[in-house]
């Protein structure tokens, strides 16, 4: 299991992660538990996702995903031949964001 802490209230897709405010978070957790954690919400460039993850265990994306998606799709909403490039590119980008941080932090 892990702990999945939201780093924002509201709408998500709708604002971006403070990273500061979530590593101040994210470490008051660990005090707290041994498990991994995971924090989601406001997570949408692969800048963000490296913000997170240099206190995270893992960074949650879900709208950067469903957005990538959406655009992809034709008139009638069906996929596209660019729907799973779409998709894995941003999957992709934000992943390399994720490693930026570990690598640094190695």
């Amino acid at each position: 299991g892990f702990v999945y802490y939201v780093s924002i209230t509201g709408i998500t897709g709708s604002a971006s992660a403070d990273t500061a405010v979530v590593g101040d978070a994210v470490a008051r957790i660990k005090r707290h538990t041994k498990l991994p954690v995971c924090v989601g919400f406001g997570i949408r460039t692969p800048e963000a996702a490296r913000g997170i993850a240099e206190n995270a265990d893992g960074a949650v994306v879900g709208t950067a995903l469903v957005d990538a998606l959406r655009d992809s799709l034709d008139a009638e909403g069906a996929a596209t031949a660019k729907t799973v490039g779409a998709v894995a590119d941003v999957a992709a980008s934000l992943a390399q964001g994720v490693r930026g941080a570990k690598q640094a932090a190695e």
